[in-house]
């Protein structure tokens, strides 16, 4: 049988398929590969139903931060203080959509820099700078996410940044990726965590 959580997991691929959301955006909500992604789409009404071990990625369930600006605030702060040990110049800091914006919008605060906000576009490895916030042409940059898994969408967003201004560091949340570094710019974690094998 399914334990309760993997069986979560499961129904809410599922329910996030039904409600039209590609396999990126399915990845994203969850926090997974989009290779994961794409297996549970194909497969989760049979995973529900079997009972013998998958190996799947690890499932990061971070809402209890995420639904407090306080707690971002928080994580923010930490974020912020990593940088500043640094001793990085830079002059704007970028979130990564969609859940980057946050902390980077905190982390630019903090720090009293220039926010801009870049967006991707997983399913077609495209993505650009929002044109709403700060540009970040000839700039140096500090990059803000909040999970790493392949670290695949970074690359595409690192490649891209190059093309327009200097990135110095990566900073994020939660690395599962086990980089050090993504296009030769350092990625700095507040947790890093491995993959596990996961048994229904």
């Amino acid at each position: 049988m399914v334990d309760s959580m993997k069986k979560e997991i499961l129904e809410k691929v599922l329910e996030l398929k039904n409600s039209g959301l590609s396999i990126g955006e399915i990845a994203d909500e969850l926090n997974i590969s989009t290779d994961t992604a794409r297996y549970l789409v194909l497969n989760a009404e049979k995973l529900l139903e079997k009972s013998e071990p998958i190996d799947l990625d690890i499932y990061v369930d971070w809402r209890n931060i995420g639904s407090s600006g306080e707690r971002l605030r928080y994580l923010s702060l930490i974020m912020a203080d990593i940088i500043k040990s640094r001793n990085i110049d830079f002059d704007i800091v970028i979130g990564i959509s969609n859940s980057g914006i946050p902390l980077a919008t905190l982390i630019a605060s903090e720090l009293k820099k220039e926010f801009g906000v870049y967006i991707t576009k997983k399913d077609e490895n495209k993505g650009s700078l929002s044109k709403n916030f700060s540009p970040a042409t000839y700039k140096k940059a500090i990059i803000i996410d909040d999970i790493v898994t392949s670290g695949k969408t970074l690359t595409e967003c690192i490649k891209k940044l190059k093309e327009v201004c200097s990135p110095k560091l990566i900073v994020v949340l939660i690395d599962k990726s086990g980089l050090n570094e993504i296009e030769g710019i350092p990625l700095v974690p507040l947790i890093r965590v491995s993959g596990i094998k996961v048994e229904k």
